[in-house]
């Protein structure tokens, strides 16, 4: 009997220039460890892996690029900018509404 194949996780390449560039207040150095903790309070957490990324070449002011790929196939991979005041709940709530099963005619 073959096993079944686990899903790939949702890859979520954080910017860290994005990270540095963020003013002091905005703890942009503990984003990351927010971020995960909102994914986790969401039930993504299983579901994704936050990534370190260098420069991801979109520079927001104030706020943080994140390459949402979805799968290995790498169809749907996207930027989304998240607010570092946010903590990561913006980018939970998008990946949850991007996951919820769409409703289709009867």
């Amino acid at each position: 009997m073959a096993a079944r194949e686990e899903e790939d996780p949702i890859e979520l390449h954080l910017c860290h220039r994005c990270l540095m560039r963020l003013p002091v207040d905005a703890g942009g150095v503990d984003l990351p460890r927010r971020v995960r903790e909102a994914l986790k309070a969401h039930g993504l957490a299983d579901k994704t892996q936050l990534i370190p990324a260098s420069c991801l070449g979109h520079c927001p002011t104030g706020k943080v690029t994140v390459l949402v790929v979805p799968d290995a196939t790498a169809r749907g991979t996207h930027a989304k900018l998240i607010d570092p005041k946010e903590d990561g709940e913006d980018l939970a709530r998008h990946l949850r509404d991007r996951l919820a099963p769409k409703a289709g005619p009867p």
